[in-house]
């Protein structure tokens, strides 16, 4: 078992993923709150970038929950759940599709609830891109989920983990109706006891802004 530093907060869905990764293989995972908004210079040091997550393992740092997940998987003394599918499986290419909605979701999200912080941009082109994009990825995703899987029926994977931090955020912010997408809907269900989601749960409420604190 390692132990595994990653930093960021509890309510960044890319922080949630890795830690997600890290309890799913069997591994000791420690949160260290750091976010740009509350410890900007030490973010920087660990991230050129100044974006969480970051984990820190004996001589590796990793910047990004996709890497950070492949890495884990890797590690020699990894400890599967055995329902965790690997991400080097027959159905790479379709997961590969999946999550790049999944994070570019993602990447629209931080566009809009940046430009909606003092003083808000209301009317920006980016702003009504970033909108389109956001609802034409959920869109998809509910789509690609509408056999009752995203990607192999018995498996629980980086896919349905980064679905589920994401809209997890977005529900908990009162920013989606998710009944709106009954398959994402049914996924979520599936999994919603499941130790590794229970466990790095953050506290959501609508108006919330990024950083350390969740209240």
């Amino acid at each position: 078992m390692a132990k595994l530093k990653i930093f960021g907060t509890s309510t960044s869905p890319p922080t949630r993923i890795a830690r997600v990764a890290g309890i799913e293989f069997g591994h000791e995972v420690e949160l260290c709150p750091m976010a740009w908004r509350d410890t900007p210079d030490e973010l920087f040091s660990l991230n050129p970038a100044g974006r969480v997550p970051v984990l820190v393992h004996e001589e590796v740092t990793l910047w990004d929950s996709r890497q950070i997940w492949s890495y884990i998987e890797t590690l020699e003394d990894s400890n599967a759940h055995e329902s965790v599918r690997v991400m080097q499986g027959p159905h790479y290419w379709r997961e590969a599709n999946i999550l790049t909605l999944i994070y570019e979701m993602m990447g629209a999200m931080m566009v809009v609830r940046g430009m909606e912080e003092d003083p808000p941009i209301s009317e920006h082109p980016y702003l009504y891109r970033s909108l389109d994009r956001w609802g034409r990825c959920l869109k998809a995703l509910d789509d690609m989920a509408s056999q009752g899987w995203f990607v192999e029926p018995t498996t629980f994977g980086l896919a349905e983990a980064a679905m589920i931090c994401a809209t997890d955020a977005l529900v908990g912010r009162e920013v989606i109706d998710i009944s709106q997408y009954p398959y994402l809907s049914g996924i979520r269900m599936r999994y919603e006891t499941r130790e590794s989601l229970v466990t790095t749960l953050g506290k959501y409420f609508p108006g919330q802004r990024g950083g350390v604190s969740t209240t």
